[in-house]
This record gives structure tokens, C-alpha cells and sequence, in this order.
């Protein structure tokens, strides 16, 4: 029987940490989501004053990357070209998912800032984890 790499809560908390650390130092409120390898939240942050619409489009952006084991600036950058029909997916940039050892074991969304701000703290918490195949 195989096994699923997938993040611990312990995990989720320090790359949360890690994104919430870097928003705060940029001077941005966001909320951040940390899912598991099969997107459910396993980890969520707001900082103090993001917006409440906020939550929920952190959460979209961490299942989507989960989901796709891609960065969703990169699924933005491809629906540009061609559209996804009928998928449950948020195409924004600001979700990057959490590869340890070439496998997808979560991903990490933020919204509140600009789409590469998001991006780029999303990373930040990501890097955290992530392992080279």
C-alpha cells in the first residue's frame, strides 16, 4: 500500500508563520490558508485589518494549488490562453503549493494584497517546506 506525504498542523503553522511574518514586514493585511494534500484547511490566519473577502479567496487559491501541484500565477498565466469551463478552481496569482520530494503534501494561499505581493508571501511560506525531488 502506498503512502501520502501530507503536512502536519505543526507544518501548516510555521509556513503560515513564515507568510504571516513577511506580510507584516511589507506592511500588508492578508489572510492566509494552509491546506493539506487533498485541500482541506488545515491552518488559517487574517491579519488584523485584511478584508473580509479576503478569507475566502485565500482559501480558493490554496485548494486550487493543492489541487494542481502549480502555483496559481501559473494557472492564471494559462487560462489566459485558454479558459477554464466548469472547474472549481480560483486562476489568481497568491497560491503556491508545498512540493517535499517531487509529491504535492499541501499549498499555502494568501489574498488581500496585489496578486504578486500575494504570490510572493505565499512562496515565502511554501519555501518553508518544500523539498527538491
Amino acid at each position: 500500500m502506498r503512502q501520502k506525504l501530507s503536512i502536519e498542523i505543526s507544518e501548516a503553522e510555521a509556513a503560515g508563520g513564515a507568510c504571516a511574518a513577511l506580510a507584516r514586514e511589507m506592511g500588508l493585511r492578508v489572510s492566509i490558508a494552509v491546506v493539506d494534500d487533498v485541500g482541506a484547511l488545515v491552518h488559517f490566519s487574517r491579519l488584523d485589518g485584511a478584508r473580509p473577502y479576503s478569507v475566502d479567496l485565500a482559501i480558493r487559491k490554496a485548494r486550487t494549488a493543492a489541487a494542481l501541484a502549480l502555483p496559481t500565477k501559473v494557472v492564471e498565466e494559462i487560462t489566459r490562453e485558454r479558459p477554464m469551463q466548469g472547474v472549481d478552481m480560483l486562476a489568481v496569482s497568491g497560491g503556491a503549493p508545498i512540493m517535499v520530494e517531487g509529491v504535492c503534501a499541501g499549498a499555502i494561499g494568501v489574498s488581500g494584497a496585489k496578486g504578486e505581493e500575494d504570490h510572493e508571501i505565499a512562496l515565502a511560506g511554501a519555501v518553508t517546506l518544500s523539498t527538491s525531488p
